[in-house]
């Protein structure tokens, strides 16, 4: 005889969904709206330990929901939603904070006008997402108040509610070579924050003006970034932090300082354009988004997007850039063969026979002379200038287009390779260079 089982998935009843689920949401979300409760009466900023309370009930409440497939049900897909806008409302505000109540003790190399205007933008903008949050709150109660909710009257408890936000992993190093001396350690630090930092700069800078911002500066992307700046203070803090070197080379922690601001910004730009393509008119099927999307201004997240994240992201890295000429020089290093240069050229078309393997290929020589790999990116695929191979694919790919038309390429990689390259290009077929420029942000920032 076959013994009968129970399905591993069963829809609930109205019983069970009033006794267990609704149950089961009151008491979950009791305090968090105790949290909320005190934030609402709350006049000036709130310290940074509140924000994380809001963000550590709100994602026990989230998995919570997720559980019980409260994003498929009618009658709760609302709360469910509300939940998740103030899960990342709530991260601006916390990242904010936490770059506000530091700011003054970053080593950084900032004019002191700069650094006031610097705060005064975070206060605007944490003050906006407070006001944001505090709506999607209200909100979140009138939706608990028709479940059937009995009214919270907990008082918030600071030192029962709270907990330590600093968070124990271990290194990071699987990816990781293990480098034995200590000039490798800086230099290998050094060179991961400019290369990114300079792919990060022309990513922006790629970006038109024209564009819709959220359409090209997506999710994905920065998430992409957020990942490489978090993994270079975790090898920074693995390898060089509270060593001997540190102490001789004082500028290193000024790196350090511009990878935690990059690293928060961009934590502040992925939670508010996740907000924004979760609940963009565009792409939502449900006529509840449209009704979060009008708690939550999202022209101003788009400002907030442009004028904050991506000018100080950009800004603060072009001051480490500048630092780390000082620490290669203190190395006794060449910085012009590590720091990153990037420079657009255009082929003229009419100068086709000029480009074609043999008198190109002189190319991979030059390249060659440095430690550091220069780039060819053509067409949205990126070749190695070393490669005797790589190169012979490219050539031809110029070529096909060049008959027809003139053909930008941009060249990456250390300032002294780079600048030999497009000498070379320039006397060799025609290249003339295309000036690079950061319509998106500023007119004034140059790379």
């Amino acid at each position: 005889m076959v013994k009968k089982t129970d399905s591993l998935v069963k829809i609930m009843g109205e019983k069970e969904i009033e006794k267990e689920f609704l149950g089961g949401l009151e008491f979950i979300t009791h305090d968090l709206f105790a949290i909320l409760e005190e934030l609402l009466k709350m006049k000036t900023f709130p310290n940074r330990e509140l924000i994380f309370a809001v963000m550590r009930e709100v994602d026990e409440i989230e998995t919570f929901l997720d559980d019980y497939g409260a994003s498929h049900n009618k009658k709760f897909f609302y709360f469910r939603e509300l939940i998740g806008s103030i899960r990342w409302i709530n991260i601006v505000i916390f990242q904010g904070l936490h770059l506000l109540v530091r700011i003054d003790s970053y080593h950084i190399e900032i004019a002191p006008g700069e650094k006031e205007d610097f705060k005064k933008r975070l206060k605007k903008t944490i003050t906006f997402y407070l006001y944001e949050l505090k709506n999607l709150a209200v909100e979140l109660k009138g939706e608990a108040e028709k479940y059937g909710f009995k009214k919270n009257r907990a008082k918030f408890g600071e030192q029962t509610t709270l907990v330590q936000m600093q968070k124990k992993i271990l290194p990071p190093d699987l990816n990781e070579n293990i480098i034995k001396e200590k000039d490798e350690r800086v230099f290998e630090v050094l060179v991961k924050f400019l290369e990114n930092s300079e792919a990060f700069n022309i990513f922006v800078c790629s970006v038109n003006a024209e564009e819709e911002i959220t359409e090209a500066v997506t999710e994905e992307v920065l998430e992409k970034y957020r990942s490489i700046f978090n993994q270079l203070e975790s090898l920074y803090d693995t390898y060089l932090k509270n060593t001997e070197i540190e102490k001789n080379l004082y500028d290193l922690r000024k790196i350090r300082s511009y990878i935690a601001i990059t690293l928060h910004l961009l934590e502040i730009g992925k939670a508010l354009v996740h907000f924004y393509e979760r609940h963009s008119d565009k792409v939502s099927r449900y006529s509840t988004a449209v009704q979060i999307s009008s708690l939550v201004n999202k022209r101003k997240i788009k400002e907030t997007l442009r004028n904050l994240v991506l000018e100080y992201s950009i800004t603060f890295l072009l001051k480490g850039k500048d630092i780390s000429v000082k620490i290669f020089g203190k190395m006794g290093r060449d910085a012009d063969e590590f720091i990153y240069a990037t420079k657009k050229m255009i082929i003229p078309s009419h100068r086709l026979e000029d480009f074609h393997l043999r008198p190109i290929m002189p190319v991979t020589q030059i390249a060659g002379k440095y430690e550091i790999d220069t780039h060819l990116y053509y067409n949205r695929n990126k070749y190695n200038l070393k490669s005797p191979i790589e190169m012979a694919i490219a050539i031809p790919d110029i070529r096909e287009v060049l008959a027809k038309e003139n053909v930008d390429i941009m060249i990456q990689g250390p300032r002294k390779s780079v600048a030999e390259l497009c000498e070379f290009l320039k006397e060799r077929c025609g290249a003339y260079e295309k000036a690079i420029v950061c319509n998106l942000i500023s007119s004034e920032i140059r790379l």
